[in-house]
């Protein structure tokens, strides 16, 4: 399978039609987007900064330039995307797509348990780091009950909790917690978790992508829309 964004556009151009991405604003078309900017532009370390206007047009340069390459050999030719993941993934479910991605790395599994996809479905990665980001609770300022939000964050955070929320049957999400500073007993519980047949052990997760400066993400998707929402 391809390991990169350059690798997945020699394999769209050798498997025509068999790959997409939802539209921006989408989320994750825009984080398909972000994937392939942080692969293609000259100075990755500009994404952790606010957008610079003296560079952006050549910073974005190699994104569209790829974009470009890949839509003629694109699902419809790129004259259409899928609406979102569900859709997505039900277009691999039907046939029409080969490729598909998500940010859990339990949902071809999940998706299997369910009957919504075949049982010949498998997750891969890029070794050189995919696109991560943190979900979270949080607490408001002037919430009016804090000390239960505050049982409730750190219940969250529990072994048990944490070990139901990996569990492909519950969510499949993976765990926050630090397997070196948990009990041997906890440690062996979440090895013995069946992750399901199409999920991938985390230590062959590859690195995480850091999420770029917001304002990359609003001037992209706005110069996404004026190339492309046409479907021209």
């Amino acid at each position: 399978m391809p390991d990169n964004a350059a690798q997945l556009l020699d394999w769209a151009k050798k498997h025509p039609g068999r790959f997409s991405y939802p539209a921006p604003p989408d989320f994750i078309g825009s984080s398909f987007l972000k994937q392939v900017l942080s692969e293609v532009i000259d100075d990755h370390s500009k994404l952790g900064e606010p957008v610079d206007e003296k560079t952006f047009e050549r910073d974005i340069e190699p994104l569209f330039a790829y974009l470009d390459e890949l839509h003629p050999v694109a699902w419809r030719s790129g004259h259409a995307f899928p609406q979102n993941y569900p859709d997505m993934k039900q277009k691999l479910a039907d046939g029409e797509l080969d490729i598909i991605f998500a940010f859990n790395p339990a949902e071809a599994s999940a998706g299997i348990e369910a009957g919504e996809l075949p049982d010949t479905v498998r997750s891969f990665t890029f070794s050189g780091g995919t696109l991560g980001n943190t979900h979270f609770v949080a607490i408001p300022y002037n919430a009016n009950a804090r000390e239960a939000a505050l049982l409730t964050a750190n219940f969250l955070l529990s072994t048990e909790a944490q070990l139901r929320k990996q569990d492909p049957a519950y969510w499949g999400d993976p765990t926050v917690l630090a397997m070196d500073k948990l009990p041997e007993a906890d440690r062996a519980a979440f090895q013995s978790l069946d992750l399901g047949v199409a999920t991938l052990p985390p230590d062959q997760l590859g690195p995480v992508v850091a999420e770029p400066h917001a304002s990359w993400m609003d001037r992209i998707e706005t110069e996404w829309r004026k190339r492309y929402a046409s479907g021209n």
